[in-house]
C-alpha cells in the first residue's frame, strides 16, 4: 500500500525547528550501478524484436569464439593423408533489459509548508528529487550484488538467522536479524518472500526501517506465510520479480558461477563444458590471505592461459569485511616487528584500509556477500542501456502528476503529488571463463 509523505513527516524542519542543518541518519549505497555504467562497456539496446518472425525475441546479442579448431596432428609427410580440418565455432548470449522504478509521493500541504526559507530549511518537493534518486539507485545496486541467480533476489535468509514475525508493533511488527547484507535493502521497501527461485510466493512483507550494522531488516507488517511461514531459506525478491532465475537482470552471481549445467542468456553449459563456467577458490571458511592472490593467478593462468586479459586487468568486488580481515593481518605483523624506542607507545595505526588487494583494485560493496570475493574484468563486460536513469515522463514532458483518489471520490484527485525515477538496462559478461570468484572466506566481524 502506498505510503505518501504528509505535512506530518515534515513538521520537523518546518519553521519552529531550531537546528540549521538536517542530520542523515539514512543509510544509501549506490556505487555499484555507477561503477558499472562507467568501467563497463556502454551499449544503446532495444528492447526485444520481432526478427525471424519471433515475437519478443532478445534484441541485445554478445557473440564470442566458443570452441577452437585445426587441431595437431602428426605423420612422416611422404604422401600422407592430412585428414579434414576444422573450424572455430562461435555463439552469442542474447539477452533483453530490465525495467527498474522508484515512485515518491507527497502531499501539497507538505509542499506549502516548506515553501521558502522562512519556512523550512529546504523546498521538500526539490529536495525529495535527489534523496528519490540515492534512494532509487541504493535499491539497482543491491539488483547487481544480490546473491540470486538473475531472478531479482535481495537476499536469501540464512540458517543463522532470526525470523520473528507480529512479535511487536508500528514500525517493529516484525524483523529478520542476522541478514549479512541488510544494506541491500532500503526503507519503506516492499519486498516479495518466496520459499525458491522461481516458486510461488509467500506474499509481500513492507521494510520500515533497515539496521545494516546489526544486519537487521524491520518490518511494518507482518511478515507472509502463504504456504508457510517466512523461514530459513526463503528468497526476499524484489517487488514485481516472478522469482525465476534468469528473469531480472543478469547480475553478477548469475555469470559468476562455477557450473557445467543449466543456462545462461540463452546458451546451455552442458554444450560447451568448461567454457561458462568461471573459475573459483573455496576457503572453506578459511581466510584470504595475500597468498590467495598468487593462487588466483595460477588459476588464471591455467583457465585462460599466461598472457591472459585477466592477467592483465581485472577488478576485485567485495564486502569491506575482507579488506578489514586482509588489513588486520598486517597489523598483526607491524605489532610482532616495531621496535620503536621512545617513551609512548608509538602509533601504528593507518587512516583508510587498502584499496587494493594483490595489486588491483578492490571495489568495496556494502551489499556484496561478505564471504566472497569477485574478480571481474572489467573490459569483458558490457551495460546495455534502453533507458539511462532520470524521471519518469507521464507523457507531454510532465514528470509530476496528481494521484487519482480512487474508489471514493467518483474519479476525483487527492492533494497529493507522484513523481518516479526509471531506467531500463541490462549486464553481459561476455567471458566468465576469464573472471574468477572466491566463495566460503572467512572473516572478522568488525
Amino acid at each position: 500500500m502506498a505510503n505518501p509523505m504528509n505535512e506530518a513527516a515534515v513538521e520537523s524542519i518546518e519553521l519552529e525547528q531550531v537546528n540549521d542543518k538536517i542530520a542523515e541518519l539514512v543509510p544509501l549505497y549506490d556505487d555499484d550501478y555507477n561503477f558499472f555504467r562507467k568501467r563497463a562497456e556502454k551499449k544503446p539496446i532495444s528492447y526485444s524484436t520481432a526478427a525471424g518472425g519471433t515475437t519478443g525475441r532478445p534484441s541485445w546479442r554478445n557473440t564470442m569464439v566458443i570452441q577452437g579448431g585445426a587441431p595437431i596432428v602428426t605423420g612422416n609427410g611422404d604422401a600422407m593423408s592430412l585428414m579434414r580440418g576444422s573450424g572455430v565455432n562461435t555463439a552469442a548470449f542474447a539477452q533483453s533489459p530490465v525495467g527498474f522504478f522508484g515512485v515518491t509521493e507527497y502531499t501539497y500541504l507538505s509542499e506549502l509548508a516548506t515553501r521558502g526559507r522562512e519556512r523550512g530549511l529546504v523546498e521538500i518537493s526539490t529536495d525529495l528529487v535527489k534523496r528519490s534518486l540515492d534512494s532509487f539507485l541504493t535499491g539497482i545496486a543491491a539488483q547487481i550484488a544480490g546473491p540470486g541467480v538473475g531472478s531479482g533476489t535481495i537476499a536469501i535468509i540464512p540458517s543463522t538467522a532470526t525470523v520473528s514475525s507480529n512479535s511487536g508493533t508500528g514500525n517493529m511488527t516484525s524483523f529478520i536479524s542476522g541478514i549479512p547484507n541488510a544494506a541491500s535493502f532500503t526503507d519503506q521497501q516492499v519486498i516479495a518472500v518466496f520459499p525458491s527461485e522461481g516458486g510461488s510466493t509467500r506474499g509481500n512483507a513492507t521494510v520500515s526501517f533497515t539496521q545494516p550494522e546489526a544486519n537487521t531488516i524491520w518490518f511494518s507488517t507482518v511478515l507472509p506465510s502463504t504456504g508457510g511461514a517466512t523461514a530459513a531459506g526463503d528468497y526476499l525478491i524484489i517487488s514485481g520479480a516472478s522469482g525465476a532465475q534468469g528473469t531480472g537482470l543478469a547480475n553478477i552471481r548469475y555469470w559468476n558461477v562455477n557450473s557445467n549445467s543449466g543456462t545462461v542468456a540463452g546458451l546451455n553449459r552442458a554444450t560447451y563444458p568448461g567454457r561458462l563456467s568461471c573459475p573459483t577458490i573455496n576457503m572453506n571458511g578459511q581466510q584470504v590471505s595475500p597468498a590467495t592472490f598468487l593462487r588466483a593467478q595460477v588459476i588464471l593462468m591455467q583457465a585462460m592461459g599466461k598472457n591472459a586479459e585477466a592477467m592483465k586487468s581485472g577488478v576485485w568486488y567485495g564486502q569491506p569485511h575482507q579488506l578489514y580481515t586482509l588489513n588486520a593481518q598486517w597489523y598483526e605483523k607491524m605489532i610482532t616487528q616495531n621496535s620503536e624506542g621512545g617513551n609512548s607507545v608509538p602509533d601504528i595505526g593507518r587512516k583508510n584500509m587498502s584499496e587494493t588487494f594483490g595489486g588491483r583494485e578492490f571495489q568495496v560493496s556494502l551489499q556484496a556477500d561478505p564471504s566472497r570475493i569477485d574478480l571481474l574484468v572489467m573490459d569483458n563486460w558490457r551495460f546495455g542501456e534502453l533507458k539511462e536513469t532520470g524521471l519518469y515522463d507521464f507523457g507531454g514532458g510532465n514528470t509530476v502528476m496528481p494521484v487519482p483518489d480512487i474508489g471514493t471520490s467518483g474519479g476525483s484527485y487527492i492533494t497529493d503529488r507522484m513523481f518516479a525515477y526509471d531506467c531500463f538496462f541490462q549486464l553481459c559478461n561476455t567471458a566468465p571463463r576469464s573472471g574468477l570468484f572466491i566463495q566460503n572466506a572467512g572473516y572478522l566481524q568488525p
